[in-house]
Protein backbone atom coordinates (compact mmCIF):
# COMPACT_ATOMS: atom_id res chain seq x y z
CA UNK A 1 0.00 0.00 0.00
CA UNK A 2 0.90 3.61 -0.79
CA UNK A 3 2.55 5.15 2.34
CA UNK A 4 -0.09 7.99 3.54
CA UNK A 5 -0.15 10.88 5.87
CA UNK A 6 -1.23 8.42 8.48
CA UNK A 7 1.77 6.77 7.99
CA UNK A 8 3.80 10.28 9.25
CA UNK A 9 3.54 10.25 12.70
CA UNK A 10 5.88 10.01 15.15
CA UNK A 11 10.14 10.55 15.17
CA UNK A 12 11.68 10.19 11.40
CA UNK A 13 15.49 11.27 12.08
CA UNK A 14 17.07 13.06 9.55
CA UNK A 15 19.54 10.43 8.71
CA UNK A 16 23.30 10.99 8.49
CA UNK A 17 25.58 9.48 6.11
CA UNK A 18 28.33 7.05 7.27
CA UNK A 19 31.35 7.42 5.67
CA UNK A 20 34.57 6.05 6.37
CA UNK A 21 38.00 7.31 7.50
CA UNK A 22 38.96 7.95 4.24
CA UNK A 23 35.40 9.34 3.22
CA UNK A 24 34.18 6.43 1.56
CA UNK A 25 30.30 5.67 2.23
CA UNK A 26 30.38 2.94 4.38
CA UNK A 27 27.17 0.20 4.15
CA UNK A 28 28.09 -1.95 6.84
CA UNK A 29 27.74 1.26 9.28
CA UNK A 30 24.98 2.80 7.78
CA UNK A 31 23.22 -0.46 8.18
CA UNK A 32 23.80 -0.43 11.66
CA UNK A 33 23.00 3.15 12.37
CA UNK A 34 19.70 2.12 10.78
CA UNK A 35 18.99 -0.26 13.28
CA UNK A 36 20.23 1.70 15.84
CA UNK A 37 17.47 4.23 14.94
CA UNK A 38 14.67 1.73 14.97
CA UNK A 39 15.45 0.24 17.73
CA UNK A 40 15.25 3.25 19.93
CA UNK A 41 11.88 3.86 18.80
CA UNK A 42 11.42 5.74 15.69
CA UNK A 43 8.63 5.42 12.98
CA UNK A 44 11.01 5.52 9.45
CA UNK A 45 14.13 7.10 8.04
CA UNK A 46 14.92 9.81 5.83
CA UNK A 47 18.27 9.39 4.51
CA UNK A 48 20.02 11.96 1.86
CA UNK A 49 18.53 14.92 3.17
CA UNK A 50 21.21 18.27 4.40
CA UNK A 51 22.31 15.69 7.40
CA UNK A 52 22.93 12.93 5.13
CA UNK A 53 25.30 15.44 3.00
CA UNK A 54 22.79 14.69 -0.10
CA UNK A 55 25.14 17.37 -2.28
CA UNK A 56 28.50 16.06 -1.43
CA UNK A 57 28.07 12.52 -2.99
CA UNK A 58 27.14 10.96 -6.66
CA UNK A 59 24.04 10.02 -7.95
CA UNK A 60 25.21 6.11 -7.80
CA UNK A 61 26.51 6.75 -3.94
CA UNK A 62 22.71 8.37 -2.83
CA UNK A 63 21.74 5.15 -4.47
CA UNK A 64 23.93 2.85 -2.30
CA UNK A 65 22.56 5.10 0.38
CA UNK A 66 19.07 4.60 -0.03
CA UNK A 67 19.78 0.59 -1.02
CA UNK A 68 21.74 0.00 2.45
CA UNK A 69 18.93 1.57 4.39
CA UNK A 70 15.81 -0.23 2.74
CA UNK A 71 17.73 -3.37 3.35
CA UNK A 72 18.33 -2.18 6.65
CA UNK A 73 14.79 -0.82 7.17
CA UNK A 74 13.64 -4.79 6.94
CA UNK A 75 9.80 -2.98 6.73
CA UNK A 76 10.53 -2.07 10.54
CA UNK A 77 9.37 1.74 9.11
CA UNK A 78 9.26 3.52 5.95
CA UNK A 79 12.26 4.60 4.70
CA UNK A 80 11.61 8.36 2.84
CA UNK A 81 14.69 9.22 0.62
CA UNK A 82 15.64 12.80 -0.08
CA UNK A 83 16.17 14.58 -3.08
CA UNK A 84 17.63 18.27 -3.45
CA UNK A 85 18.48 18.89 -6.73
CA UNK A 86 18.08 22.41 -8.57
CA UNK A 87 15.83 21.27 -11.09
CA UNK A 88 13.53 18.81 -12.46
CA UNK A 89 15.48 16.71 -14.87
CA UNK A 90 17.98 15.53 -12.36
CA UNK A 91 15.19 14.95 -9.41
CA UNK A 92 13.14 12.89 -11.67
CA UNK A 93 16.12 10.54 -12.34
CA UNK A 94 17.15 10.30 -8.62
CA UNK A 95 13.98 9.69 -7.93
CA UNK A 96 13.06 7.10 -10.27
CA UNK A 97 16.24 5.69 -8.91
CA UNK A 98 15.07 5.39 -5.22
CA UNK A 99 12.24 4.16 -6.11
CA UNK A 100 13.54 0.99 -8.09
CA UNK A 101 16.07 0.97 -4.82
CA UNK A 102 12.95 0.61 -2.60
CA UNK A 103 11.97 3.87 -1.65
CA UNK A 104 8.37 4.44 -0.06
CA UNK A 105 8.27 8.46 -0.75
CA UNK A 106 10.43 10.96 -1.58
CA UNK A 107 11.09 14.04 0.49
CA UNK A 108 11.78 16.89 -2.50
CA UNK A 109 13.00 20.08 -1.60
CA UNK A 110 11.61 23.02 -3.78
CA UNK A 111 14.29 24.09 -7.21
CA UNK A 112 16.65 26.65 -5.76
CA UNK A 113 18.81 28.40 -7.81
CA UNK A 114 16.56 29.68 -10.60
CA UNK A 115 13.63 30.71 -8.46
CA UNK A 116 9.92 29.92 -9.88
CA UNK A 117 6.56 31.66 -8.16
CA UNK A 118 4.01 29.15 -6.35
CA UNK A 119 2.57 28.26 -9.76
CA UNK A 120 5.45 27.08 -10.99
CA UNK A 121 6.50 25.20 -8.22
CA UNK A 122 3.22 23.31 -7.90
CA UNK A 123 4.10 22.27 -11.31
CA UNK A 124 7.16 21.20 -10.31
CA UNK A 125 5.42 18.59 -8.06
CA UNK A 126 2.96 17.55 -10.22
CA UNK A 127 5.66 16.51 -12.71
CA UNK A 128 7.95 14.77 -10.50
CA UNK A 129 4.52 12.65 -9.34
CA UNK A 130 3.52 11.72 -12.28
CA UNK A 131 7.36 10.99 -13.08
CA UNK A 132 8.14 9.18 -10.35
CA UNK A 133 5.32 7.96 -8.36
CA UNK A 134 6.13 7.90 -5.19
CA UNK A 135 4.12 9.95 -2.38
CA UNK A 136 6.34 13.34 -1.60
CA UNK A 137 7.08 15.02 1.26
CA UNK A 138 7.75 18.67 0.64
CA UNK A 139 10.79 20.17 2.09
CA UNK A 140 10.27 23.37 3.74
CA UNK A 141 13.58 25.26 4.33
CA UNK A 142 14.16 29.07 2.66
CA UNK A 143 17.83 28.92 4.81
CA UNK A 144 18.66 27.05 2.29
CA UNK A 145 16.75 27.26 -1.13
CA UNK A 146 15.45 30.90 -0.65
CA UNK A 147 12.19 29.97 -1.65
CA UNK A 148 9.00 29.30 0.88
CA UNK A 149 5.58 27.68 0.21
CA UNK A 150 2.35 29.50 0.08
CA UNK A 151 -0.02 28.04 2.67
CA UNK A 152 -2.25 27.37 0.01
CA UNK A 153 0.17 25.81 -2.04
CA UNK A 154 0.75 23.21 0.20
CA UNK A 155 -2.85 22.74 0.88
CA UNK A 156 -3.66 22.64 -3.59
CA UNK A 157 -0.81 19.94 -3.19
CA UNK A 158 -2.53 18.11 -0.63
CA UNK A 159 -5.83 17.96 -2.23
CA UNK A 160 -4.18 16.71 -5.78
CA UNK A 161 -3.20 13.45 -3.67
CA UNK A 162 0.74 14.54 -4.36
CA UNK A 163 1.83 15.53 -1.34
CA UNK A 164 1.47 13.44 1.82
CA UNK A 165 3.35 16.07 4.37
CA UNK A 166 6.01 18.69 4.79
CA UNK A 167 9.18 18.48 6.39
CA UNK A 168 8.57 22.38 8.08
CA UNK A 169 12.12 23.70 8.45
CA UNK A 170 11.02 27.51 8.46
CA UNK A 171 11.30 29.34 11.80
CA UNK A 172 8.48 31.29 11.35
CA UNK A 173 5.92 29.92 13.28
CA UNK A 174 3.27 32.18 12.43
CA UNK A 175 4.10 30.74 8.92
CA UNK A 176 3.82 27.12 10.64
CA UNK A 177 0.17 28.11 12.22
CA UNK A 178 -0.90 29.31 8.63
CA UNK A 179 0.21 26.24 6.73
CA UNK A 180 -1.38 24.56 9.88
CA UNK A 181 -4.97 25.81 9.44
CA UNK A 182 -4.23 25.56 5.43
CA UNK A 183 -3.53 21.62 5.54
CA UNK A 184 -3.59 20.37 8.49
CA UNK A 185 -6.63 18.16 7.92
CA UNK A 186 -5.39 16.86 4.41
CA UNK A 187 -1.40 16.00 5.37
CA UNK A 188 0.93 15.26 8.05
CA UNK A 189 2.72 18.99 8.47
CA UNK A 190 5.92 17.93 10.42
CA UNK A 191 7.84 19.50 12.46
CA UNK A 192 11.50 20.35 11.01
CA UNK A 193 13.81 22.43 13.19
CA UNK A 194 14.56 20.64 16.47
CA UNK A 195 14.43 23.80 18.46
CA UNK A 196 10.99 24.21 17.47
CA UNK A 197 9.19 20.18 17.75
CA UNK A 198 7.95 21.14 21.61
CA UNK A 199 5.78 24.52 20.39
CA UNK A 200 4.92 23.12 17.17
CA UNK A 201 3.56 19.68 18.85
CA UNK A 202 1.23 21.69 20.58
CA UNK A 203 -0.20 23.50 17.16
CA UNK A 204 -1.11 19.75 16.33
CA UNK A 205 2.36 18.69 14.23
CA UNK A 206 1.58 14.99 13.83
CA UNK A 207 5.07 13.96 13.39
CA UNK A 208 8.56 15.11 13.28
CA UNK A 209 11.99 14.82 11.33
CA UNK A 210 15.15 15.73 13.27
CA UNK A 211 18.99 15.75 12.55
CA UNK A 212 19.73 15.39 16.38
CA UNK A 213 17.37 12.24 16.60
CA UNK A 214 20.60 10.81 15.00
CA UNK A 215 22.45 11.31 18.42
CA UNK A 216 19.88 11.19 21.19
CA UNK A 217 16.79 8.94 19.76
CA UNK A 218 15.35 7.97 22.55
CA UNK A 219 15.38 11.08 24.14
CA UNK A 220 13.05 12.34 20.81
CA UNK A 221 11.06 9.74 21.44
CA UNK A 222 10.37 10.39 24.72
CA UNK A 223 9.75 14.01 24.39
CA UNK A 224 7.45 13.03 21.60
CA UNK A 225 5.44 10.60 23.22
CA UNK A 226 4.79 13.27 26.07
CA UNK A 227 3.74 15.87 23.52
CA UNK A 228 1.10 12.86 21.78
CA UNK A 229 -0.23 12.41 25.59
CA UNK A 230 -1.10 15.86 25.74
CA UNK A 231 1.56 16.63 28.79
CA UNK A 232 3.42 19.46 26.88
CA UNK A 233 4.97 20.63 30.15
CA UNK A 234 6.75 17.67 30.64
CA UNK A 235 7.54 17.39 26.51
CA UNK A 236 8.77 21.06 27.26
CA UNK A 237 11.17 20.25 30.28
CA UNK A 238 12.74 17.55 28.21
CA UNK A 239 13.10 20.37 25.25
CA UNK A 240 14.51 22.58 27.69
CA UNK A 241 17.12 20.01 29.00
CA UNK A 242 18.01 18.94 25.28
CA UNK A 243 18.31 22.52 24.28
CA UNK A 244 22.11 22.88 25.35
CA UNK A 245 22.83 19.86 23.20
CA UNK A 246 21.08 21.64 19.89
CA UNK A 247 22.84 24.72 20.45
CA UNK A 248 26.21 23.59 20.19
CA UNK A 249 25.14 20.94 17.62
CA UNK A 250 23.99 23.44 15.19
CA UNK A 251 27.05 25.99 15.65
CA UNK A 252 28.65 25.19 13.08
CA UNK A 253 27.01 24.44 9.46
CA UNK A 254 25.08 20.76 9.84
CA UNK A 255 26.40 18.15 10.09
CA UNK A 256 29.72 19.15 11.16
CA UNK A 257 28.94 18.97 14.93
CA UNK A 258 26.64 16.73 15.10
CA UNK A 259 28.83 14.08 12.95
CA UNK A 260 31.72 14.98 15.84
CA UNK A 261 29.04 14.47 19.17
CA UNK A 262 28.43 11.74 17.73
CA UNK A 263 31.73 10.12 17.43
CA UNK A 264 32.05 11.50 20.93
CA UNK A 265 28.91 9.57 22.28
CA UNK A 266 29.88 6.20 20.78
CA UNK A 267 28.10 6.51 17.46
CA UNK A 268 30.71 7.30 14.94
CA UNK A 269 29.24 7.93 11.91
CA UNK A 270 32.88 9.48 9.94
CA UNK A 271 34.20 12.34 8.19
CA UNK A 272 32.18 15.05 7.21
CA UNK A 273 32.63 15.95 3.10
CA UNK A 274 33.71 19.19 1.81
CA UNK A 275 33.49 21.77 1.63
CA UNK A 276 32.32 21.03 4.92
CA UNK A 277 36.00 20.63 7.61
CA UNK A 278 36.19 18.66 10.93
CA UNK A 279 34.37 20.80 14.09
CA UNK A 280 36.69 23.18 15.70
CA UNK A 281 38.93 22.30 18.50
CA UNK A 282 36.31 24.66 20.86
CA UNK A 283 33.06 23.22 19.60
CA UNK A 284 34.75 19.52 20.12
CA UNK A 285 35.39 20.79 23.92
CA UNK A 286 31.92 22.32 24.07
CA UNK A 287 30.41 18.84 23.08
CA UNK A 288 32.57 16.44 25.23
CA UNK A 289 31.31 18.89 28.24
CA UNK A 290 27.87 18.47 27.27
CA UNK A 291 28.23 14.95 26.63
CA UNK A 292 29.63 14.21 29.71
CA UNK A 293 26.95 16.51 32.02
CA UNK A 294 23.95 14.32 30.82
CA UNK A 295 25.20 10.98 29.70
CA UNK A 296 21.76 9.22 29.86
CA UNK A 297 20.39 11.05 27.05
CA UNK A 298 22.98 9.87 24.36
Amino acid sequence: MPLTANDLRGVFPALTTSFDKDGNFDAVAMKAHVARMFDAGMTGIVPLGGTGEYTAMSPGERVDVVTACVEAAKGRGPVIAGVLSPGLAEAIEAGKRFAQAGADAIMLVSPFYVLGGQPGICDYYRRFHAEVGLPIVLYEIPERTNVSYAPQTVATLADEGIAIGIKYSNLDMVKFTQVMNAAGDKMAVMAGDDRLLAAQMVLGAPGTILATANLCPKAWVECFRLGQAGDFAAAAALNKKLYPMMEAVFSEPNPTALKCAMSIAGHDAGPVRLPLLGARPDTEDRLKAMIASAPELF
